[in-house]
């Protein structure tokens, strides 16, 4: 027990003594000869809790663990106390004609409630030497809370509700309210407000109750069927109302509208695993892009109805929209995919190979063979006992050779005023278990973004460079602490996601924030698209003496846009 509980349990005593010494007082100037003496009949006249703050009240029910100040008439000479049932122990130095001090006990030290125990009486019996008295008393469960709600859609009169939560006990009322939770959350009441309709029905289908491992508390996990009545409205919220307090959660005929949040890849390879977070993916019927329609036997939602997982199928046809679209029978929701105006290239004819040595071959999927897809081209990294060199193997690009810019994406689909530090280079990764990142090789890849303006050759770093900082186009993810001793540190994952993850033997989204390039840094959206992207190459680099196996596929190379 810390200086604060030990302080406040001292407060509670010395409130609930001076309570009893007052009570006494006020009693004696009235009382008959056997009150005074404290021996008539014995009677509970009510409960009070030791709390300052609420010393005029009186109180049906409270917690385990909670300090009672049981009080009424002809209480000395208390030989037992009964609470549930169940013996208590209590201070006689406490006990006046007129209170006595009690404090109810926990579960964790065996005390036994009536929720899960119906042999057992909501009461407390005080036992003294002339007599008992007994008072109706409620020891209540833990806070009720609901954490779930499942049915099937459109929910109508007649149907049940499976009610997940914790310490659905002790029920008093269900019903429904057509104010929301976010109402019922920002208004102060006393009594639920709003068009009341009671539950038709309300059954217990799980009551576990268990000490939680973890908090080393009493808990019930519970699950309730709640048949839905007849209701003048569709949407509200569904109430509990226990002994120990009311709890509520949002309700509607029909669900929300479904809302994306983020996507693994917005522009993924065949074959590639993508995963949707969002809400409200409940009973979802279709997940779309351009001309590509995935029904829900294609589809694997989360059971709580936050995440879509599906294996891309193809690439839908370019000049469709360029979303993609989840539909339920609460709407739809939709975000960018597969929208060709962010590629730089797909390596399929889009854009123009340089011709620089040693070049990257493109290659095509063989069966079943990493990097199981059935794209088109992609650019093979594949270098076995990779050792020191200052310039290896490349994909170095351009739009073509009549001076055009890669096309960028409009304002409309990136603001003009974007950050830089919203903007990524972007492009689908297959690392098929590269020496990168284990903290021994000393392999990188070195990523370069040209305008017509820039040497293509030289070697740019934000220590020494040949042009001003703001025109630096080259990022190199691989930081040397000495190069002398061969020490080194990697400032930036290589190969990473968004994340900073690096997987291995999958497809995945890959990105390099364009602030990695010091010419970018500052900038806005408007800046990149004026001065525009000319080539780009990704180069494999290996300054440094320790040898390494490299075999990486890059596809669907792009500007991504991160809101």
């Amino acid at each position: 027990m810390n200086r604060s509980h030990i302080n406040r349990f001292r407060s509670c005593v010395q409130w609930c003594c001076f309570m009893a010494a007052a009570l006494v007082t006020i009693f004696s100037v009235s009382s008959c000869k056997d009150d005074a003496e404290g021996m008539g009949t014995p009677e509970i006249t009510g409960v009070r809790v030791c709390d300052p703050t609420k010393a005029d009240s009186l109180f049906t029910k409270a917690s385990t663990g909670q300090m009672i100040a049981v009080i009424g008439r002809n209480l000395a000479d208390v030989h037992k106390v009964y609470i549930n049932d169940q013996e208590v122990s209590f201070n006689p130095t406490l006990n006046t004609d007129h209170s006595i001090i009690v404090t109810i006990p926990s579960e964790e030290k065996g005390f036994k409630l009536t929720a899960f125990d119906s042999t057992l009486k909501d009461e407390i019996r005080i036992v003294t030497s002339h007599g008992t008295a007994v008072y109706a008393f409620k020891i209540t469960a833990p806070s009720p809370s609901i954490t779930a709600l499942q049915g099937s859609y459109p929910r109508e009169a007649g149907n049940v509700l499976k009610v997940h939560g914790l310490n659905l006990v002790d029920i008093e009322k269900v019903f429904f309210t057509n104010l929301t939770a976010e109402q019922l959350d920002t208004t102060v009441w006393e009594t639920v407000g709003g068009t009341i309709v009671e539950a038709a029905k309300v059954e217990t289908l799980v009551k576990e109750h268990a000490l939680n491992s973890r908090t080393q508390v009493y808990e019930t996990t519970s699950q309730l069927g709640v048949t839905i009545p007849q209701l003048p409205y569709d949407k509200g919220a569904l109430v509990i109302q226990t002994a120990a307090g009311t709890t509520y959660i949002d309700f509607s005929v029909l669900p929300g509208r479904p809302v994306i949040l983020d996507i693994s890849s917005e522009m993924p390879v065949v074959g590639e695993k993508v995963v949707i977070t969002g809400r409200e993916f409940i009973q979802v019927e279709s997940l779309t892009f351009g001309d590509i329609t995935l029904g829900a036997s294609e589809l694997t939602v989360s059971e709580n109805g936050d995440s879509i997982t599906f294996i891309m199928p193809g690439a839908p046809s370019e000049g469709t929209d360029g979303l993609l679209t989840v539909k339920t029978p609460g709407g739809t929701g939709s975000t960018l995919f597969y929208n060709y105006n962010f590629i730089l290239t797909t390596f399929d004819g889009d854009a123009t190979d340089n011709g620089w040595d040693p070049k990257a071959p493109l290659e095509k999927a063989n069966g079943d063979d990493p990097p199981y897809t059935g794209s088109d081209l992609f650019a093979h990294f594949y270098i076995e006992n990779e050792g020191q060199q200052w310039w290896g193997t490349m994909i170095y690009f351009r739009k073509d050779w009549n001076g055009n810019k890669f096309p960028l994406p409009s304002y409309d689909l990136i603001p003009a005023d974007t950050p830089t530090d919203q903007l990524y280079l972007a492009m689908e990764v297959f690392n098929n278990y590269s020496a990168y990142n284990n903290g021994k090789f000393t392999g990188y890849l070195r990523y370069f973004l040209q305008s017509d303006s820039e040497d293509p050759v030289a070697e740019f770093d934000d220590s020494g460079n040949a042009n001003p900082a703001d025109k630096v186009n080259q990022f190199d993810n691989f930081k040397w602490v000495d190069y002398n001793a061969a020490t080194f540190e990697n400032y930036f994952p290589i190969l990473s996601d968004i994340n900073g993850e690096t997987p291995q033997d999958c497809w995945y989204r890959h990105v390099v924030p364009l602030t990695a390039f010091a010419k970018y840094r500052g900038k806005t959206y408007k800046d990149v698209y004026e001065e525009g992207i000319n080539q780009f190459r990704i180069q494999s680099i290996n300054q440094g003496p320790v040898r390494g196996d490299i075999d990486v596929c890059i596809d669907n190379v792009r500007i991504f846009y991160k809101k």
